[in-house]
């Protein structure tokens, strides 16, 4: 009978310390590095919480509940509340880099809708002798000192090599920036808008406007290495300081 009492005591004293809730201290690191703005919920209070600029959190749970990992650059982790870690009352989470793995592509020169299969019809040659032109035999007379033009003026050809030269300057600036546009529109992709409206506390018609402001930190460069950890921080940091009142008809990249 003794026996059963102590029993039924153990066994009471085990349930109530499982219902109990502490206030579990823990930090979230990454290579020994400490993460921010790491994602914590209990999945069975569904109470959240996220690490501070120290990696460390606070959250409330009891014995059994689990605790939910997440961050945009890393991958997810399931921690289970243990007897040892509501007795020691702290934890360290290790968290490691997302991975990637992308279908096999196969990039084709684009085609317009009129394009003809040499191998089906080859082109026909079109010229003058094929025209048989009246001056199809005539050389024409070379001057290449200047060039005149209909109006009867002229043109040194330095000046006019050095407009082309001009020209191909500004071409060259125009795909630079289009790249630009591109790289920026991939970066905004891969964070998703609510990355930018929720935790950085971006307005959507902002998102573009943002990015650009922070083109000046090499952002382009960090996410085309990979390195989206120091990515994230920047933008976090930049988020900050960003005016969200900003005119966007000056911006790199349009609005979609």
């Amino acid at each position: 009978m003794k026996k059963q009492l102590v029993n039924c005591l153990l066994l009471f004293i085990s349930a109530t310390y499982a219902q109990v809730e502490k206030t579990i201290t823990g930090k979230v690191v990454f290579d020994n590095i400490a993460v921010s703005d790491v994602h914590i919920v209990n999945k069975n209070t569904n109470i959240g919480t996220i690490t501070n600029k120290n990696g460390v959190f606070d959250i409330s749970a009891s014995l059994g509940d689990t605790l939910h990992f997440t961050h945009i650059n890393l991958e997810e982790k399931l921690v289970a509340i243990t007897k040892k870690i509501i007795t020691k009352n702290s934890l360290e989470i290790t968290l490691v880099e997302k991975t990637y793995a992308l279908d096999e592509i196969v990039i084709g020169k684009p085609r317009s809708i009129f394009y003809v299969d040499p191998e089906l019809m080859p082109p026909s040659t079109v010229n003058a002798a094929t025209l048989k032109l009246p001056y199809v035999n005539t050389i024409p007379k070379q001057n290449t000192s200047i060039v005149k033009l209909r109006s009867g003026g002229v043109v040194s050809l330095d000046n006019l090599i050095n407009s082309l030269n001009g020209n191909k300057k500004r071409i060259k600036e125009l795909k630079k920036a289009k790249l630009e546009d591109s790289s920026l529109n991939k970066i905004r992709k891969h964070f998703t808008d609510d990355f930018f409206i929720t935790d950085l506390k971006i307005n959507k018609e902002n998102i573009n406007p943002f990015l650009n402001y922070c083109f000046k930190k090499n952002i382009v460069s960090y996410f085309n290495r990979n390195e989206n950890i120091r990515l994230t921080k920047i933008l976090i940091d930049e988020s900050k300081k960003f005016p969200q009142k900003i005119k966007t008809d000056s911006v790199l990249i349009s609005i979609k």
